[in-house]
């Protein structure tokens, strides 16, 4: 039942437009500001390209959630 959920929930977030247009906004803006940071400024740039990577990983585990065909183990023997 909670699988069942789970993949809902994460539709529902992936198709949201709030959510959409807001991770593309973060994403862009750390992008953005990873690519302004002063060259000699690795720290900076680094910390903004995470964020960056965070908001990309989020989006994958809620696109492999939400094709999570998931199915409860049968009982039985396996032979």
């Amino acid at each position: 039942m909670s699988g069942e959920r789970d993949v809902n929930d994460a539709l529902f977030l992936l198709e949201h437009p709030l959510i959409v247009r807001t991770l593309e906004e973060l994403e862009q803006n750390a992008v953005n500001h990873a690519i302004a940071a002063p060259y000699n400024d690795h720290e900076k740039r680094q910390a903004f390209l995470a964020d960056a990577r965070s908001i990309r990983a989020l989006r994958s585990k809620l696109k492999a959630l939400s094709e999570s065909t998931a199915k409860p183990a049968r009982k039985g023997s396996v032979a």
